[in-house]
Parts: structure tokens; sequence; C-alpha cells
């Protein structure tokens, strides 16, 4: 990952119990990759880190949380 401060994470967990962190640039930007999660049933979604995460995968995914200092 780059030097590049994010401000907004997003936490799931695949079916493999291992943990997945999305990472964005701002708050609304994490908002939307939520709600497209819950519109889409399948397929590949990206961070803003470039991160591609497979939806068949992911079993759970947490709020939307602020990347402390």
């Amino acid at each position: 990952m780059t030097d590049k401060k994010y401000t907004h994470k997003i936490v799931m967990f695949d079916v493999n119990g291992l943990v997945r962190t999305a990472r964005f640039e701002s708050e609304k930007r994490a908002d939307n990759f939520t709600s497209f999660t819950m519109l889409k049933t399948r397929g590949f979604l990206i961070d803003d880190s470039r991160t591609k995460f497979s939806l068949d995968n992911i079993v759970q995914i947490n709020p939307v949380e602020v990347i402390e200092g």
C-alpha cells in the first residue's frame, strides 16, 4: 500500500474467516461502497487503494469506521 492517508475503512470477513479491509478517502466513498455491496450479489468492487474485493467470498460487512491518526 502507498503512503497515502485514508480516512475511513470497512472491515469485512470472507468465507475462510480472513479479515479484508477496504480503505477510503472519505466517508461518502465508504458509504457508496457499502451501498453497492448491498445492491450487487456477485462480482467485484474496488476501494480507493485499488484493492479488489470478490463479493462472492464476503460473508460479513461491518459498518464504516474512522481511521485514527
